[in-house]
């Protein structure tokens, strides 16, 4: 703001101004008189001015600017021709208003002083002290306006860095809750920082004075005397000021402090100030006050615990403390230990040797923690656990063992008890499955090492839930007790016998001799049930199927021994029951189709079973068709139509991929020939190539042979390439590209980010379009992380001027994210499958596709002719192929997931894939309300569900058999109504498609 500086110390130089009164403007700053007296003066009057030391500026009335110093240039860093501008542009700036109000308080005749900021000329802000003096006529009017600009920056950043070191003090006393005083002794008075406010809980400053009284006031009662002596004896002694005293707030509470402070002597050693601190210690009042609570109740516990802690001195050899805990564990009170070995002559003989051997690496910095014996004063056996913890010197000497020693013989019996509990069937008394299945673990890894040989048995009663329903659980308990007890009896060593649940039970074998064989024993144990069991009042016969597998011949890891044991018992209570049957080592069903496979790919094109489908690419945002992927098929004549995923790696294992990958490049070739000439709209195909190709001389050669021989435009061909095929020929793919490239021919990278060097490739690689992989697509709508990747493909391709497309879209979720990201193209169920040529023609001439969106619900409802029983969640089945084209095979099984059954069929998911046809016949067996069923039947009708298939099962029975299946179906069914988890039965409650999967790989 301005100020009226008339009789200002600064304007002490005003008197010089206004000598310049006597003269008009036009002599001041042009000077033509011939006075020679006035002129003299005239030149010394604008000569001092311009070698004044501030910068100096005259402004008419009207604020132009009619003369300025040198030191103006110097202050504000502007060039002579720049500086009539920036004054300009300075007086129209910040503070405009401001300096508007002086003027005109000026033009009064006042003189005017005021501070402000300005840009110099190096970008940097100062800040100037303006004195604005008013020159006068003889008639007392205004005709000029001298200003005095001090540069005063450096005084500003002092006081600023000054405000800034008060305001650090003040936080730093806020944040150490410590408060700062002055007081003088002469005149009772106090200087008080604000903290010291905060401290004593007054908050308005001016309604209190600190004096010597009034600050003792604010000292509790009971500390007010305290504060007093404390105070005046080092005032009187001459000393410095230091303790503890509590303060009682206005609002009440309470709090403690610390006040230290350094009395001030004058030169005649008479006390005239205390200068000192005030701190809240309260917080480490209130952990003082904890902390000797806690020492009361750790000595009370030390006391009264049934624990031994004790210390032992190292140097002095004996122990320093022994609580009253170890006599309650040993029976010997602490003053009979004297010594370590007074303690080691208790340990038990068995477990000494450990405990030494433990113990020594105490001496290596170890902790010891330890379980062991020891003989208690009265004989008996005491289980104790010890922990001890060495302490060192500052040279790591240990100088002190610290322990605690606890009995834990309870603790050993019931750990004991869990273990029998956990490794042992409750009602037989013999092992469980658990048990049985490490003891199988266990001899792998002895037989893979000696090569030795084992054998396990899998036992079934058979019709045991015959005797559950009519006799009571009870009685089956009862005779499944002996039944373990009486087989137990016909075993020798090296054998272990468990139940594995239910009537399921198991035997292992091992290191037998020619008379144990598992033959000789399964008969043994189907031969002891020849006689009867008697339970309470019954006389009970029954009988027993078995299944055997060995190891290494049947199986080389538990699950394959355990589940071909498992194959064998159900041969054997398929033949009959009372039986046994040995696991051969027949082929799976998708082993055998593959053995299939395997055989007859290579005749797949001589035969003319290769056709070529195809996969619309449609632009996003029109719908219309701008490419397609061509995609091999084989119409096999056993399987059906087999899908690419399923002999393509075959074709890759056995070098017939080079063949495959020609014919069908042929192919497209001729076809885009055969539409062009039938006036198609022609749209560019991709074909897939393997990298493998690359190898071999000739396939530049065969591809030029192919273009040239189509007749066709290069561009209308893309080649889809993986990246894992690049990684293994990097090279050679590289090399390969830029001569495909240099043909017209396009290039996509295939399955783009599930590779390892994604940005690598599209660096380094001539890559015309990126195919985002459907494993991403997939999780659209789904998982945030997956749709900010493909946001980032997205934007990546297009900065590199690539063409992207959007694999396996088949939601509308999907196709809306896609479009919102400006994706070019989309590939995937939502328009299109992959269809057969004569289809995707009759797509060629629509080219536009609208999405569409496949439902199966109650597609297959009227083809059934019996009732279905829908499951809630599916039963588990293991599935086997009986039949093949009239002739009978012996294969394995492969788990399935049943999701209805009838008394017509079944419905069911696997995911092998299978033809629909009449005369190959599979049998089903699964478990339901404990009855293992076995059905026959084939397949009527299959659909793809989310990677996996779906398949309809029509029954070949007897209608004998249908009918006790009718009555077996209705009697599940009224249980289901009751309980979706109808006991015995195996249900699968794991999401059924990953489960599916995942049982398959582990087959």
């Amino acid at each position: 703001m301005c100020h009226d500086n008339k009789g200002d110390i600064k304007m002490a130089g005003l008197s010089f101004f206004k000598q310049l009164t006597r003269f008009s403007n036009e002599d001041i700053f042009r000077p033509k008189t011939t006075n020679y007296e006035m002129a003299n003066e005239l030149y010394t009057l604008k000569a001092l001015i311009d070698n004044h030391p501030q910068a100096v500026l005259a402004f008419d009335v009207n604020v132009n600017i009619l003369h300025y110093n040198p030191a103006v240039l110097k202050t504000f860093g502007y060039k002579e021709k720049e500086l009539p501008g920036k004054l300009q542009q300075y007086l129209n700036g910040t503070d405009k208003y401001k300096r508007k109000k002086c003027h005109q308080f000026a033009l009064q005749g006042k003189v005017q002083n005021y501070q402000t900021s300005v840009s110099h000329a190096n970008g940097e802000t100062i800040y100037i002290d303006v004195s604005l003096i008013p020159i006068q006529n003889n008639e007392g009017e205004t005709t000029l306006i001298y200003a005095v600009a001090k540069d005063i920056t450096l005084y500003v950043r002092h006081e600023k860095e000054l405000e800034k070191i008060k305001g650090s003090l003040e936080l730093a006393q806020k944040v150490g809750a410590i408060g700062s005083y002055d007081y003088d002794i002469i005149e009772d008075e106090a200087y008080w920082s604000n903290q010291m406010y905060v401290l004593y809980g007054i908050k308005e400053l001016e309604q209190f004075v600190p004096t010597f009284e009034s600050i003792t006031e604010l000292a509790h009662p009971e500390d007010r005397e305290k504060f007093e002596q404390a105070v005046l004896s080092a005032i009187n002694e001459r000393r410095n000021l230091s303790f503890e005293y509590t303060i009682l707030r206005k609002d009440g509470t309470t709090i403690h402090v610390y006040n230290q402070a350094d009395v001030i002597l004058d030169e005649n050693q008479k006390p005239i100030r205390l200068i000192g601190t005030v701190q809240d210690i309260t917080k480490r009042k209130t952990a003082e006050l904890k902390l000797k609570e806690n020492e009361n109740l750790i000595e009370h516990i030390f006391d009264n615990l049934e624990v031994g802690i004790w210390s032992f001195n190292m140097k002095k050899a004996q122990y320093e403390l022994i609580s009253k805990g170890t006599e309650i564990i040993t029976g010997y009170s602490p003053s009979n230990f004297s010594n370590r070995l007074s303690w080691d002559s208790l340990i038990h003989p068995d477990d000494y040797p450990a405990y030494q051997e433990r113990h020594l690496n105490i001496h290596k910095g170890q902790n010891f923690n330890h379980q062991y014996r020891i003989i208690h004063r009265n004989g008996e056996v005491v289980w104790v656990h010890e922990q001890v913890l060495p302490v060192f010197d500052e040279n790591n000497k240990i100088v002190r063992l610290d322990g605690i020693v606890s009995n834990i013989t309870e603790q050993k019996e019931y750990e004991k008890r869990i273990q029998y509990l956990a490794f042992h069937d409750y009602l037989t008394k013999l092992p469980n499955r658990i048990l049985f299945e490490e003891k199988v673990k266990e001899l792998i890894t002895l037989s893979n090492n000696d090569k030795k040989h084992f054998s396990i048995l899998y036992i079934d009663l058979d019709r045991f839930r015959n005797i559950n329903e009519s006799l009571g659980h009870h009685i089956g308990d009862k005779l499944l007790y002996e039944f373990g007890q009486r087989v137990n009896m016909l075993l020798k060593k090296n054998s272990l016998f468990a139940r594995l649940g239910g009537d399921e039970f198991g035997v292992i074998i091992w290191d037998y001799e020619e008379s144990d064989d598992p033959i000789t024993i399964a008969k043994l144990i189907i031969d002891c049930l020849d006689l009867p069991f008697f339970i309470d009042d019954f006389e009970l016969l029954i009988t027993t199927s078995v299944g055997i597998s060995s190891f290494p011949e049947n199986g080389k890891t538990i699950e394959e021994i355990i589940k071909n044991a498992d194959a064998a018992l159900y041969r054997a209570k398929a033949t009959g029951k009372n039986t046994y049957h040995i696991y051969s080592s027949s082929l799976s069903i998708n082993s055998f189709k593959q053995f299939y496979l395997e055989r007859d790919l290579r005749k797949a094109i001589e035969k003319n079973q290769l056709v070529v489908y195809f996969q619309p690419r449609v632009d996003s945002s029109t719908g219309k068709i701008v490419s397609a992927e061509a995609l091999v098929r084989w119409e096999h004549p056993v399987w059906g139509l087999v899908s690419p995923l399923e002999f393509i790696p075959l074709a890759e294992e056995t070098g017939f991929i080079n063949e495959i990958g020609d014919w069908v490049f042929a192919n497209v070739c001729q076809s885009l020939n055969k539409w062009k000439q039938q006036n198609y709209e022609v749209v560019p195909i991709s074909v897939n190539i393997s990298a493998k190709r690359f190898l071999k001389s000739d396939w530049k050669s065969k591809l030029i042979h192919t273009l040239d021989k189509s007749e066709i435009n290069p561009s209308l061909i893309e080649f889809e390439i993986t990246e894992t095929t690049m990684i293994k020929h990097e090279e050679t793919v590289k090399s390969a590209l830029q001569f495909i490239k240099s043909l017209g021919v396009k290039i996509a990278l295939d399955d783009f980010g599930t590779g390892y060097s994604s940005i690598t490739y599209l660096k380094d690689y001539p890559i015309d379009t990126i195919k985002i992989d459907q494993s991403f697509t997939k999780h659209i709508a789904k998982t945030n992380n997956v749709e900010t990747i493909i946001k980032s493909l997205i934007f990546m391709a297009k900065g590199l001027n690539m063409n992207v497309v959007a694999e396996g879209v088949e939601t509308i979720e999907q196709l809306s994210f896609l479009r919102q990201q400006e994706c070019q193209e989309i590939q995937g169920y939502i328009f299109s499958k992959p269809v057969p040529e004569e289809t995707f023609q009759n797509l060629l001439s629509k080219m536009i596709l609208k999405p569409t969106f496949n439902s199966n619900t109650a597609k297959f409802l009227n083809r059934r002719r019996y009732y279905r029983i829908n499951l809630l969640f599916p039963i588990s089945s293991k599935m086997t192929l009986t039949t093949i084209l009239g002739n009978m095979v012996e294969l394995g099984s492969t788990e399935v997931l049943i999701e209805d059954i009838g008394p017509g069929g079944l419905r069911f998911l696997s995911t092998i894939h299978l033809p629909v046809r009449p005369d190959i016949m599979y049998q089903f067996k699964t478990k339901i309300m404990g009855e293992m069923i076995t059905l026959n039947g084939y397949v009527v009708w299959k659909e793809e569900v989310k990677g996996v298939f779906q398949y309809g099962i029509k029954f070949k029975m007897e209608e004998s058999q249908r009918d006790d299946l009718v009555k077996f179906l209705n009697h599940f069914s009224l249980q289901l109504r009751n309980n979706p988890f109808v006991p015995n039965c195996d249900f699968v409650k794991e999401e059924k498609i990953c489960y599916l999967k995942r049982a398959t790989q582990e087959e």
